[in-house]
């Protein structure tokens, strides 16, 4: 199911630096996520003596038209994140 999820579109990953301070994962939550998507993943690393942090995240969308705007909204609150490419060792282990 979740090949299928990414093969189509409406799954995917990234790694997003988080603020770490309480209420981060809330304004992403009310700030950036569609009222459709669903975080599938969230693994967060948390470093001492840090102001952000790397988390992992998946993200499912009901329809693939919904990304475009998904990071535009992570671009405008300012938001660090990388997209995990299908050819990354990470997205492989993933998925």
């Amino acid at each position: 199911m979740n090949r299928s999820l990414v093969y189509r579109g409406l799954k995917h990953y990234f790694v997003i630096e988080f603020s770490q301070r309480p209420g981060a994962l809330r304004d992403y939550l009310d700030n950036v996520l569609g009222s459709n998507d669903d975080i599938t993943l969230f693994e967060y690393m948390k470093k001492s003596n840090k102001e952000t942090g790397p988390a992992l995240v998946g993200v499912e969308l009901i329809d693939k038209k919904d990304l475009k705007p998904l990071l535009k909204k992570m671009d405008n609150i300012g938001l660090k994140y990388e997209i995990l490419k299908k050819d990354s060792p990470l997205f492989r282990f993933l998925v």
